[in-house]
């Protein structure tokens, strides 16, 4: 199984962050940032593309990214990053973990302070050394502290999607030896747990030196833990994503109660392990004994046989978390899990009218596909502009295009409704005209932007925008990002009693880095009487149909068919929508209401009297693939999309001829802060500008007006700038305005 493309763009991003903290060259910085977005962008994987001959052909792939992308294929590293691995210490790289911190701020700090460790940094905040670095104050430290705490929560901690990619590829490497005669994942992996701790993999074999020798030279291992001689079955690994993985090697007469035990949870292995002793037996990962004497009773070649020995039913391993399945099982109650074939449609996904890469056709020709009997097309609104969110004049539009869509009949067998992915603003409003809302069929309402309310305050705007009558469903409800954000503070108690009331669900958002609601919030729901929409949050045709991290918080929250919105036919839905309505008396399934298009540039999030810029602390959501909306491609998903995105590098901004990057010696030395220093170009000064806080009113000004006229090349040294930061450019200027990020 070969890199994904977003795995690529990873590599070269870690190679402009660690060039960046080394003061090295910034065009060089610049390339290998839009490496990584071109690489992201990708209509297909990379290496398909190489094998075609397609991606030499792609505007900014020159000899020198061609010849990274080949090693990283080969060994999943390439030879300038390996150097700059070895060159910055893994504490300073550490340190890009930690929210709110860049390669320029620790670049500053490790040069005024010598700070090379998180705990050094903890201390340097906490005594005031940070404070005593030009442009950094009492908030910075603050801002710094905070971030610790936060990600030493996260610590050692990797997202179900990237952990199961990496665990996927070292299956397919040793099923491929004779002597495997069974494989798996368990551990958390397979109780679909939505963030990671060490990888647990499972062999079957009767000949275990093959199998220990090729994974210990696996392209994924970097360091071999444990291994060797006299390790008796097993094996581990420190990963190149500096994640530890353990081999467990079987015998095949007993690799289901392996199987079983290494899956766990710790606390369901206790209660199993209580259980059986009750009835006289003993089961540890070698099969089920008899208690006295320790007699084998069974190996259990296979995990099922496990169970029947207890008198029980085969428990699915997202149950297993020791919260009631074995008292369920015993009684005969064990849920009737949601599967994927149960679901009917996808009722929240994006088209190229806001930020997504496919059109509406696109979108219904891969709904249709799939088999899907429906799908809702919910762009983003107008307060997310970042996004290019529809107004109501665009909305209307686009209402008007889908219904003339339907009409012409050509995907007889899918519905394709008209909805939105409306914001909910600071104070509960809507960002679009509730009588436009009430013409749609299908209306998700989300918080995306002032994250950072009140407990109090963030719970009464949620359920205002419940109690307007024109939501269907609120996405992704609490904003939780699984090892990245904790969700937003709100008592999601008082949402689901207002959700129950009106008859509104709450999104399972099933994108890999949202999967929002939790396990434990979906039980909550299901326990309450409060239906559950899973859904992709697609972005292009390919994540249509990968419900499955939607499915795994589900599943472990306990859910059943009936329970779900998309496993119920369209027509349910649309009477719920209709009664509620009419309840709050709302018309609603009509045409398009006229609306006037909106006047000029009317401010960054529309909905904000006089069309001012949004306050201080306005978060957008980043649009970058591989942090927002990332999909692993995975064996069985066709990427291609129907009607691919051109890909286009952004324009270079160099003063200079540099030669092709394969010839570029990388500069490797860690260059001091010295108090004489060459007169900045003027990108570099600008640099300067936007590190300030506060920031000076003609830099806020200067990007003010960028934003206004959408960025590019209106002000050529200001995107330069913005791109030498990394990221996408427009969501690094309202990062700066707003304090959101430092830079």
């Amino acid at each position: 199984m070969p890199l994904e493309n977003t795995e690529i763009a990873a590599m070269f991003v870690e190679m402009a962050d660690l060039l960046q903290i080394k003061g090295g060259d910034r065009h060089r910085v610049g390339a290998f940032r839009r490496s990584a977005r071109i690489i992201e962008g990708l209509p297909r994987p990379a290496a398909q593309m190489l094998e075609r001959g397609e991606l030499p052909k792609i505007r900014g792939v020159g000899k020198g990214t061609i010849h990274r992308i080949k090693q990283m294929l080969r060994r999943h590293s390439c030879d300038d990053l390996d150097e700059l691995r070895r060159s910055v210490p893994l504490g300073l790289r550490e340190l890009l973990k930690i929210k709110g911190i860049g390669p320029t701020m620790v670049r500053n700090i490790h040069n005024r302070l010598g700070v090379t460790t998180l705990d050094q940094l903890e201390h340097a905040a906490k005594a005031g050394a940070i404070e005593t670095i030009p442009r950094m104050g009492l908030s910075h430290a603050q801002k710094i502290l905070a971030g610790i705490e936060a990600y030493r929560k996260r610590r050692g901690k990797t997202a179900l999607i990237d952990a199961e990619r990496v665990g996927r590829r070292i299956v397919a490497a040793l099923r491929e030896l004779p002597a495997v005669e069974g494989i798996a994942l368990a551990g958390s992996v397979r109780r679909r747990k939505a963030t990671i701790g060490d990888l647990d993999v499972l062999v079957a074999t009767r000949d275990p030196a093959p199998v220990l020798a090729r994974f210990q030279t696996l392209p994924e291992v970097e360091s071999v833990l444990i291994g060797g001689r006299g390790t008796e079955g097993r094996c581990s690994v420190r990963l190149r994503n500096q994640q530890q993985a353990d081999l467990r090697l079987l015998p095949p007469a007993s690799f289901g109660a392996g199987l079983h035990y290494f899956t766990g949870s710790k606390q369901h292995n206790i209660e199993l392990r209580k259980r059986a002793n009750a009835m006289g037996l003993k089961v540890s990962d070698k099969g089920v004994f008899h208690r006295e004497g320790e007699a084998l009773i069974d190996g259990c070649a296979d995990e099922e046989a496990v169970f029947r020995h207890l008198g029980l039913p085969w428990i699915a391993p997202e149950l297993r978390e020791g919260r009631g399945e074995f008292e369920a099982a015993a009684r005969g109650r064990l849920p009737r899990l949601v599967r994927d074939e149960d679901l009917l449609g996808d009722l929240h996904m994006h088209t190229t009218d806001s930020d997504g890469r496919g059109s509406l056709r696109d979108m219904a020709a891969k709904a249709a596909a799939l088999g899907h009997r429906y799908i809702a097309i919910t762009d983003h609104s107008k307060a997310l502009r970042i996004a290019n969110g529809l107004d109501e004049a665009r909305l209307a539009e686009q209402l008007g295009r889908i219904r003339a869509f339907e009409a012409r009949g050509e995907f007889p067998q899918l519905r394709v409704l008209a909805g939105v992915e409306v914001d909910i603003l600071e104070d509960g409003r809507l960002d679009l005209d509730p009588e436009l809302l009430a013409q749609l069929d299908w209306v998700i309402a989300s918080v995306h932007q002032r994250t950072n309310l009140s407990r109090e305050a963030m719970t009464r705007r949620v359920v205002r925008a419940i109690e307007s009558g024109v939501v269907d469903c609120i996405g992704h409800p609490t904003g939780r990002r699984p090892g990245k954000r904790d969700p937003f503070a709100l008592d999601l108690e008082a949402v689901m009693a207002a959700a129950r009331e009106h008859d509104v669900a709450l999104e399972c958002n099933g994108g890999p880095m949202r999967m929002d609601l939790g396990d434990v919030d979906c039980r909550r729901c299901g326990e309450r009487g409060v239906s559950v929409s899973i859904a992709t949050d697609a972005h292009s045709p390919a994540h249509l149909g990968r419900h499955e991290y939607g499915l795994a918080m589900a599943r472990r929250g306990w859910l059943e068919p009936a329970q779900i919105v998309n496993a119920q036919p369209w027509e349910t839905l649309a009477q719920r929508r209709t009664r509620r309505l009419r309840e709050h008396g709302l018309g609603g399934g009509g045409v398009a209401v006229a609306v006037p298009r909106s006047e000029g540039a009317a401010g960054f999030a529309a909905g904000y009297e006089g069309g001012e810029l949004a306050p201080a602390g306005f978060v957008l959501e980043s649009l970058e693939v591989a942090q927002e909306h990332a999909w692993g491609e995975g064996d069985e998903l066709e990427v291609e999309l129907v009607s691919p995105v051109p890909v286009e590098a952004p324009a270079e901004v160099e003063p200079r001829r540099v030669e092709p990057e394969l010839e570029l010696e990388l500069e490797l030395e860690l260059e001091p802060a010295t108090e004489e220093e060459a007169e900045p170009s003027p990108v570099d000064a600008l640099l300067e500008a936007l590190a300030q806080r506060p920031l000076a009113e003609e830099t806020k000004t200067r990007l003010s007006v960028w934003l206004m006229q959408g960025g590019g090349d209106s002000d050529p040294t200001l995107e330069a700038a913005l791109q030498a930061l990394g990221g996408n450019s427009l969501q690094r200027a309202f990062e700066i305005i707003y304090d959101g990020t430092e830079v």
